[in-house]
């Protein structure tokens, strides 16, 4: 996996295999997108596959994304605001549901889904947004 940051704050999360990238730690590749300082949301075409999650490597993928979680909790809360999946079918976003509170309880941000890339922007925008400091937005 890697972090395409060309379109930063929107950082899309690719698979590395077959995408001609070498493989980089995407801990490694997280700590330098948190050390810019400016707050940034995740998406992904990708639905998390259950199976890689009970493999051996998934397993110890999962342990090893524990021990960074914790070693990095507070940066990751203050600058990733949600992972957004592209999500068009209605079973995929039932699927993204069911495991969003699970997600955002280990990670520390939501997981959310959009019907397609562009709303995925909309939705980043809104979350990246600065807050509004009255009703008027003055």
């Amino acid at each position: 996996m890697y972090f395409d940051h060309q379109h930063f704050p929107l950082v899309w999360m690719r698979r590395a295999e077959g995408a001609g990238q070498p493989e980089l730690d995407p801990f490694q590749q997280l700590e330098a997108l948190m050390q810019r300082g400016q707050a940034f949301v995740l998406v992904s075409d990708a639905l998390p596959d259950p199976q890689q999650r009970n493999s051996e490597q998934g397993k110890a993928l999962l342990k090893q994304g524990s021990l960074w979680m914790k070693r990095n909790k507070a940066a990751i809360r203050r600058w990733i605001k949600a992972l957004i999946v592209i999500a068009p079918e209605p079973a995929a976003q039932v699927g993204v549901e069911a495991f969003a509170d699970t997600y955002e309880k280990f990670w520390g941000y939501p997981l959310l889904h959009s019907a397609s890339p562009l709303a995925a922007a909309s939705l980043a925008q809104q979350l990246l947004a600065p807050p509004r400091s009255n009703q008027h937005n003055w």
